[in-house]
């Protein structure tokens, strides 16, 4: 009997290692797995963040539907106007390396091209009006015909800008506020007029005259994806009353 009772706690022992082996290695085998996991996490995002640091072509959820202001450039439109100016947006080496101007506000002649189209916009003057702050600014900005981009413009007051004309800051984020949006314009079509937006406050920008920044932002017409180039170029609004 003592020899059999022996034997059974040698076997209960070897049976509790053995259990406790397996369980180790259950453990070992749920670590591997989420290190394995979280090295693949890992790598998407490194790879995600290399690939919008370098510029690449980046998707973005195209706005549906073009702009309801949207009109047709005539004939007449296409004489240049004394005022009008080209903007300066990016230009793609033929080696597909993407420079960028020195100065993204100047406004002189150049040949732009994004990826494996290209995009050329006039604004003609950068001093554009409004009859007053809740009413539509006007402006006459153009997406030539042999574009392959769309357009969206948008235009922002600064933080600065509102607080040199004693008006409220709060809610305004990033130091800059959207005063007005573009829907989608087509190549060969024109913006004219745009609807200003409330102020931050609720209220409408008296009359005055004010420094903005237009922002343009080019979805490929076919593809939908957004350009990496982005213009920004300072302009004038005019509020009458």
């Amino acid at each position: 009997m003592p020899d059999e009772t022996r034997l059974d706690e040698q076997q209960k022992i070897i049976d509790d290692r053995q259990d406790n082996i397996k369980k180790l290695k259950n453990r070992r085998n749920i670590r591997t797995v989420l290190n394995i996991l979280l090295t693949v996490v890992f790598i998407i995002i490194c790879t995600f963040s290399i690939y919008r640091r370098y510029d690449e072509a980046r998707i973005f959820d195209k706005p549906v539907g073009t702009d309801d202001n949207q009109q047709k450039i005539n004939d007449n439109d296409m004489q240049k106007d004394d005022n009008q100016q080209k903007n300066d947006d990016s230009i793609t080496t033929d080696n597909g390396d993407q420079q960028t101007p020195a100065d993204s506000t100047d406004k002189t002649k150049s040949d732009s091209k994004a990826g494996d189209g290209h995009f050329t916009i006039y604004s003609v003057g950068d001093v554009y009006t409004a009859e007053n702050g809740s009413g539509k600014l006007h402006c006459d900005v153009r997406n030539v015909e042999d574009s392959t981009h769309d357009i969206v413009m948008s235009l922002y007051i600064s933080e600065d800008e509102l607080k040199a004309h004693g008006l409220s800051t709060n809610g305004v984020e990033d130091g800059k506020w959207l005063i007005a949006q573009s829907g989608l314009f087509e190549p060969g079509y024109k913006i004219g007029e745009v609807q200003l937006n409330a102020l931050p406050d609720g209220s409408y920008l008296p009359a005055g005259s004010y420094s903005l920044t237009m922002n343009e932002r080019y979805y490929h017409h076919e593809t939908g994806v957004l350009a990496s180039y982005e213009a920004n170029i300072p302009v004038t609004l005019e509020v009458a009353n």
